[in-house]
């Protein structure tokens, strides 16, 4: 068997965060934007005012369109190949110096690429409708058809061209410098289990101790830790949101959109297929709770919030998983539904495309992402062999895998929002979940994977949608003013209350600040995708055998097509049903009731 490594080899892209390649590249990435800036500089004059064009100015227009477009694609690739490599070290070792000031030099460069191609993203946005489809008829720029058709929706939110650069230069040392603090305090914190001082990941990982103590201590650790900074985290998310109101208010001069519209934009969904999933999972959250009621009755205790990521008595007596058995497994999985995408996670890890290992100043969570050229995917997490760790690894090669099968699009096609990006890996989850349940042979065993799928319903149930609840009252309390860290306390505590009612003995009142994405600058509402793909994905799941062997095949063009299309459409297309209707989210809900009906069954 090959050897698997458990640490990244980004060695092919540059040598570490000194490497002097860095700052050629970035030199080339400069002169690339001068050079940007000078092909889009004609579009200036089409878009204030921007008048009808007629047929003789279209072939001339088209090629400036077309060698701008090439030429940002070309430096895009370039400068996200650097940020991947930059934010991997950083992943791994959160205080590596010259990382770190690397990280606000390529915001910058991503920054002056949007300022210099603005007057060309606002001509394509308002241009009529005739040049519109001489540009979708392009061979060279049909890969943007989709993405300029959506944005079109949102013209009437356009500022002026000066506005435009102005909002983005200022985002630079404004609202990515609050979320570049956030991360930087993850990395750096500690907190003190069991008489040993760990990293926030570290202690994320005890969270799943067997030890009812340690999960106590490590939960309080956590807590304390972001205690002794809740008034920064606080002044994080009050600029982070308070940047999003003003620019809201700024751009709502023809019509003001509501943060939640705003969101399904971006998640390409409609309000009323969010609504509706919510409304239905809120009926349906006694689901969760009763996982949490069957978990607690075998751990013969009230449930905390530390008990959460509690593992079932039978995992605390067996060894746990390495990280070459949990791959082989994972891999098998897969391999069960279709044999190249267990290979797909085999060749992740000869190729040193996922780092795994615990660091010190290790960043917390876990996530996927990819070099842009070539298209190559990594993924990072923290691996120290328990179930949930597993898990985690397949959920990761999930995305990884949705990635892989784009590889051959061209690069405005694959990108898909975040409803549709936990598709494929919450799909993986549940591909590795039932495998383990059908190689089960014991009650012990089948009672360790129904836990875990009791433990998603807990997660996607409840606390995914007690996020959501959560950050709404925080968007909705900025808009009357700053919010202070006790308030902040409040309205965290008020949240999981409506969700998780009294199936817990207490409630997390510092999960705003512990919890990453309510802090991540560039995108709000960071849960409700989540809950969306965890549901989507098991009604998808659930058509594998209606299918059969025509399924795998189905469900790559629907991966494929999630970068071009509206997820209501996606699921129209292969699937042939309405999300916007109750009826498909209660039957995804229906298949997680009986996952938690075979836990309690194995209850005793």
């Amino acid at each position: 068997m090959p050897v698997l490594q458990q640490t990244w080899d980004n060695s092919a892209f540059f040598s570490g965060s000194d490497d002097p390649q860095i700052a050629a590249t970035v030199d080339r990435i400069r002169a690339e934007i001068d050079t940007l800036a000078t092909l889009c500089a004609p579009f200036v004059e089409q878009i204030e005012p921007a008048e009808p064009l007629v047929q003789a100015q279209f072939e001339e227009l088209l090629a400036q369109v077309r060698t701008a477009h090439q030429q940002r694609t070309a430096t895009a690739k370039r400068l996200g190949n650097l940020r991947t490599f930059i934010s991997s070290i950083l992943s791994v070792d959160s205080r590596d110096a010259s990382a770190s000031e690397w990280k606000p030099t390529l915001q910058q460069l991503s920054a002056e690429i949007s300022q210099a191609t603005k007057a060309l993203d606002i001509f394509l946005l308002r241009v009529d409708n005739a040049f519109f489809q001489a540009i979708i008829a392009d061979p060279v720029l049909a890969e943007l058809s989709f993405s300029l058709r959506h944005q079109r929706q949102l013209n009437d939110q356009l500022l002026s061209l000066a506005e435009e650069k102005l909002i983005t230069g200022l985002a630079v040392n404004g609202l990515q410098g609050w979320g570049n603090l956030y991360t930087e305090l993850s990395g750096t914190l500690k907190c003190t289990v069991a008489g040993d001082t760990v990293g926030l990941a570290k202690a994320f990982n005890l969270l799943s101790s067997p030890d009812r103590t340690i999960r106590s201590e490590a939960w309080h650790g956590v807590n304390a830790a972001w205690e002794s900074r809740a008034d920064t985290v606080a002044a994080i998310l009050n600029a982070i949101n308070g940047w999003r109101l003003e620019e809201t208010k700024q751009r709502g001069h023809h019509r003001r959109l509501h943060y939640l519209d705003k969101s399904c934009h971006q998640s390409r969904i409609d309000r009323t297929t969010l609504d509706a999933m919510m409304a239905a999972t809120y009926d349906r959250r006694a689901i969760g709770q009763r996982a949490l009621t069957a978990m607690g009755k075998v751990l013969d205790i009230q449930p905390a919030p530390w008990d959460l990521f509690a593992p079932p008595p039978a995992a605390g007596q067996t060894e746990g998983f390495s990280f070459e058995a949990a791959i082989d497994l994972v891999a098998n999985a897969f391999r069960q539904f279709t044999p190249a995408m267990g290979d797909f996670a085999m060749m992740m890890a000869e190729k040193g495309w996922i780092d795994a290992q615990p660091t010190s100043n290790r960043a917390t969570g876990a996530y996927c992402t990819s070099f842009a050229e070539p298209k190559e995917p990594r993924i990072f997490m923290t691996f120290e062999g328990s179930m949930n760790n597993v898990l985690t690894l397949a959920h990761e090669l999930g995305h990884a895998w949705h990635n892989w099968v784009m590889q051959d699009l061209p690069r405005y096609k694959t990108f898909y929002p975040m409803t549709l990006a936990e598709t494929a890996s919450i799909f993986a989850e549940t591909l590795v979940r039932d495998a383990l349940f059908e190689q089960a042979s014991t009650p012990e065993q089948k009672l360790k994977i129904a836990w875990e799928e009791g433990a998603a319903a807990i997660t996607f149930l409840l606390n995914i949608p007690a996020r959501f609840t959560f950050e709404q009252k925080l968007v909705e309390a900025r808009q009357q003013g700053f919010v202070i860290a006790d308030s902040l306390k409040g309205l965290m505590r008020d949240s999981w209350q409506h969700w998780y009612e009294d199936s817990l003995t207490s409630y997390d009142e510092m999960f705003w600040a512990s919890k990453l994405h309510f802090s991540i600058a560039g995108l709000g509402f960071y849960n409700y995708p989540y809950l969306f793909g965890y549901l989507f994905s098991l009604g998808i799941y659930a058509q594998k055998d209606h299918y059969g062997a025509q399924f795998n095949d189905l469900y790559t063009k629907l991966l494929r097509d999630t970068g071009s299309m509206t997820a209501e459409d996606v699921v129209l297309r292969h699937l042939q049903q309405d999300i916007r209707q109750p009826k498909f989210w209660q039957a995804s809900l229906d298949i997680v009731d009986r996952a938690v009906s075979r836990l309690e069954s194995l209850v005793v």
